[in-house]
């Protein structure tokens, strides 16, 4: 869920122009280190099969370079390749609203790791918190400021990562969508918006009566921002959802279980970035012979070097978003002898070269 419940909300207290600048400034890169739920993907995987066909989940998983058993194992991703994900699902599924309707389809016991915590909330405001202050568990890319205005809790999304608008509609439509559904059966009540505002001008036509149908609620493509409100009131409606007795049973035991090969990996190659281990040196550290970590990642459709690979895409961007405009520097950095030879990574990672994601 891309959540819009936010990461390090701030209410704004000063005027909007000031408050946004000092959050971007504290907010500068958005993928280094950053991993993402993997449930998220799987969700995505599974409803783009239902809507478009075999051949397209087939698609998004080449196009993120990840082998099914590989997603089922994972427990997290790199944040990129959900970004990726959600830009694939924005051009196969059908416009507009698809991010609303495929948000539509999450429910409250797809956040893993959240079950406990959820299911002894109070009421909804006690819910959001609990999501708010969980980013990692959920899954963010915007960063949202907050304001109570006229009675109202108004949640402003900021495009800190420079995403293209179509996917950004989708991202933000996702996670209301999401949001929505997960809040009416945390309380088994209809949640009702006071409004959503959309960027103008929007990436698809628009038909406003079918946005309003779907979100209940008034809706305007004439905003700098996306941005949603919500009535104060209707933030103290009783949670009344239980999880399913399995899932807090797994909930309990996670922390005794044995983190996922490719979830260690991952860890070890973000903790050194540009001094990474060799397979020989992973291997020794994980306590397995060469041979057997190169059978226990084939039985999951990958290989050190494509995990590594996606860690590289995940350093490019970050150096990209940080405003580093030389690609040699980055090629070198990276470990790639040719530079010719990253900007062809890069395309086949990203689908642009480094030289295009520059400018976008």
């Amino acid at each position: 869920m891309v959540t819009l419940f936010g990461t390090e909300a701030e209410r704004q207290a000063c005027s909007d122009a000031l408050s946004l600048n000092h959050f971007i400034r504290q907010h500068p890169a958005l993928y280094g280190d950053l991993l993402y739920p993997a449930f998220d993907l799987r969700l995505l995987h599974r409803y783009l099969v239902s809507q478009c066909g075999e051949s397209v989940g087939d698609e998004l998983l080449s196009e993120v370079d990840i082998a099914p058993k590989e997603l089922e194992e994972r427990q997290y991703i790199l944040a990129w390749q959900m970004l990726k994900a959600m830009e694939l699902a924005s051009q196969r599924l059908p416009q507009p609203a698809a991010g609303l309707k495929f948000g539509r389809t999450f429910r409250a016991g797809d956040l893993e790791g959240l079950q406990i915590p959820l299911s002894q909330s109070r009421t909804l405001a006690e819910a959001y918190h609990i999501t708010r202050q969980n980013p990692n568990l959920t899954g963010s890319f915007t960063d949202n400021l907050e304001r109570i205005d006229d009675q109202h809790l108004v949640v402003k999304g900021v495009n800190v990562a420079q995403i293209e608008p179509a996917t950004l509609q989708f991202v933000f439509e996702q996670g209301l969508g999401s949001m929505l559904a997960i809040a009416e059966e945390l309380t088994g009540k209809p949640v009702q918006l006071g409004w959503v505002r959309f960027p103008a001008p929007a990436p698809w036509a628009v038909d406003m009566a079918h946005y309003e149908a779907l979100l209940g609620c008034p809706v305007e493509f004439e905003g700098d921002f996306f941005e949603w409100a919500i009535k104060l009131e209707q933030l103290d409606t009783p949670v009344v959802w239980k999880p399913l007795p399995e899932a807090l049973q797994l909930e309990q035991e996670l922390p005794e279980q044995d983190e996922s090969l490719v979830n260690r990996i991952l860890t070890m190659l973000l903790a050194i970035p540009e001094h990474w281990p060799t397979q020989e040196q992973v291997a020794d550290e994980l306590m397995v012979s060469q041979r057997t970590l190169r059978r226990r990642l084939s039985e999951l459709g990958t290989s050190y070097q494509q995990i590594l690979n996606q860690v590289r895409c995940q350093l490019a961007i970050e150096w990209l978003q940080n405003g580093v405009q030389d690609i040699d520097w980055i090629g070198e950095r990276l470990g790639f002898r040719d530079v010719s030879n990253f900007r062809h990574a890069f395309k086949r990672w990203i689908g642009k070269p480094p030289g295009e994601f520059l400018v976008r």
